[in-house]
């Protein structure tokens, strides 16, 4: 873990100070921003605006003062997020996972910046094709919203961009231009402050949840009445806004890392958001309600890297292309692009009118694994997409059948062993224990209490289920991992392949082991070219090609398959597979440019 900032210190120290009087945790956010907001103010000499919601504490903490004397602006939302990423436990502070099961990270101010910039250009655009005399005006005209604003990262890089666009007073361009909503008050208090230190005038934010009730523009009458209502908070912008900007909390609602989501809240959005019917995530449903507030403005949001491609938010790219057009490649700004995280993220940048190629393909992105390291946008073999054209591999070749286990049967019932028990007798391979061609023991083994397993709504299924499945793939990995089954039970972590007529299992596994069908996959998946968790899913195997029809070659590559099996797999064995291969698919020219992508995709495949 990185040292703390002289900054991030004097901050704690304070809350800690605080919470030694005996206020509750809330409590003394809200007292130790107060201290850090005039803290700011005194080290830089600015005046506040008496309106201001957190408006300065009589007490003074001097070593606030001297940490904030050398700090930008930006740090007091830096303050603000470092206690929001700390709870009180046994009367200290200490950090806490409520920010990443919230969804919500600080965004780096340098990222808000960029994001800024770019989403302004096409009004940077229009402005300048007016009379010099009006541009001032119209910019001063211009409306931004956040509607997820934090601690108001986005808005202050707004202010800076058309402050320096327009000449204008950054006061003016605050009481004109910045809007915001977020459901904390303490983070619209923040936000407010930051913006006023930096402006020396107040902008237009509100306390509410942005999602629920009527948004202004067109959409408006979709909407019962009741919630937050955006016509009534901000009457100037009435008609939309230019550009909707922000980093809305990435949540989801189902699946490994699903979150809780209240029954009527989710009737609610069913009810008026077309974009939880596919993988339901808020950030999804923040970039629907995005479009609804910009119908005619640019939308700027940093999201998931997934929802660029991944079947389950089509619903939101087909709600997306009716009224706004992504500008492609999108950015990708890399899985370490904020403290804590290591999901893949872009930057969705999206402009008004209807996407004329339709919500249904994936978007085009620059691709970075890290925030330092070089973008570029992927290019992919010709022959690896005319080979993806093919009918695929039969669709009941692959299924999922592992057993899932909860947290309680995982603490209470799981033993590592290297043989069973009396009590833990039902043996489960993992998605370690599986390599190309071979199988691992198993070193799990599990007691099938059934008290504990009714209560967790696990699943034992019998032995004979598992014998169906010839086949396994690993689940967690960037390519495809298969090996023959030996019929044992196995944990959610691997994928089960099944018997089929026309293919045998082992020239199925031949092929997956492949480098050419390795090379497709990657080629197909941008979330196979991530560093951090890769997912092979069984949509993913479905989507293979099935090879052309050549016995001959069919019953060699079942025979490389059983070789690898029993003896392992070695350079000269690889290489003769990788040929089959090619030949079956009539690559010829082709091969060594399929080979380079894929060293350059997978670069741990070409020590192999």
């Amino acid at each position: 873990m990185a040292a703390r900032s002289a900054m991030e210190s004097s901050v704690l120290e304070v809350a800690s100070a605080l919470l030694e009087e005996g206020a509750d945790a809330d409590q003394v956010r809200e007292d130790t921003m107060r201290n850090v907001v005039s803290a700011w103010a005194e080290s830089h000499q600015q005046e506040l605006p008496k309106a201001l919601r957190l408006l300065p504490s009589v007490e003074r903490h001097d070593t606030l003062v001297d940490a904030f004397a050398k700090e930008p602006v930006e740090a007091v939302g830096g303050a603000y997020e470092l206690l929001v990423a700390h709870s009180v436990k046994d009367g200290r502070w200490v950090r806490t996972r409520a920010r990443k099961q919230s969804g919500s990270f600080y965004t780096p101010p340098a990222v808000a910046a960029r994001v800024a910039r770019e989403a302004l250009t096409p009004r940077a655009a229009e402005i300048a094709a007016l009379p010099e005399s009006e541009r001032r005006a119209a910019w001063l005209a211009t409306r931004v919203c956040d509607p997820a604003a934090g601690a108001g990262v986005f808005l202050l890089a707004a202010l800076g961009v058309i402050a320096a666009e327009s000449g204008a007073p950054t006061a003016a361009v605050a009481r004109s231009c910045l809007f915001g909503v977020d459901k904390s008050a303490l983070a619209v208090a923040v936000a407010e402050a930051s913006v006023a230190l930096a402006a020396g005038a107040v902008p237009r934010l509100a306390v509410g949840d942005a999602l629920v009730g009527a948004p202004p523009g067109p959409a408006r009458t979709l909407f019962p009445t009741g919630g937050f209502d955006w016509r009534a908070a901000f009457p100037d912008a009435a008609d939309g806004f230019h550009v909707v900007i922000g980093n809305p909390p990435w949540i989801a609602y189902a699946g490994r890392a699903a979150q809780p989501l209240a029954p009527e809240l989710r009737a609610y959005f069913r009810e008026h958001y077309r974009t939880l019917r596919g993988y339901p995530t808020l950030h999804g449903l923040f970039v629907e309600r995005a479009a609804a507030l910009a119908p005619r403005g640019t939308i700027a949001l940093i999201v998931p890297s997934p929802l660029s491609d991944l079947d389950g938010y089509r619903p939101v790219r087909r709600v997306l292309a009716e009224s706004h057009t992504p500008r492609e490649p999108l950015l990708e700004l890399g899985q370490d692009a904020f403290v804590g995280v290591t999901q893949p993220c872009i930057v969705l940048i999206a402009d008004p009118g209807a996407d004329p190629r339709g919500g249904d393909r994936a978007w085009r992105l620059v691709e970075r694994q890290r925030s330092a390291a070089q973008a570029a946008e992927v290019s992919v073999p010709a022959a690896l997409s005319r080979l993806a054209e093919r009918a695929p591999l039969p669709a009941e070749l692959f299924g999922e059948m592992g057993f899932q286990s909860s947290g309680e049967v995982s603490r209470r019932l799981f033993r590592r062993a290297d043989a069973p028990d009396a009590l833990h007798d039902y043996p489960l391979l993992e998605g370690r224990n599986v390599h190309e061609f071979r199988q691992d023991a198993p070193r799990l083994y599990l007691h099938r209490d059934a008290d504990v397993l009714a209560r967790s709504r696990c699943r034992v299924r019998p032995l004979d289920d598992y014998r169906r499945a010839r086949f396994v793939i690993r689940q967690t990995a960037a390519w495809p991992i298969a090996a023959l089954h030996g019929g044992l039970p196995f944990r959610n972590s691997l994928l089960a392949g099944f018997a089929h007529d026309a293919f045998a299992p082992e020239l199925v596994v031949a092929l997956l082991n492949s480098a050419l069908y390795r090379a497709l996959h990657l080629a197909a998946r941008r979330d196979a070219r991530q560093a951090a968790f890769p997912q092979m899913k069984v949509a993913h195997l479905r989507a293979l090609p099935a090879p052309p029809s050549d016995p001959e070659r069919h019953a060699r590559l079942s025979d490389l398959c059983r070789r690898a099996t029993a003896s392992g797999i070695d350079t000269a064995l690889r290489r003769e597979l990788d040929a089959v291969v090619f030949d079956l698919f009539d690559i010829g020219d082709a091969r060594n440019e399929i080979l380079t992508f894929l060293a350059a995709r997978a670069p741990k495949l070409a020590k192999l």
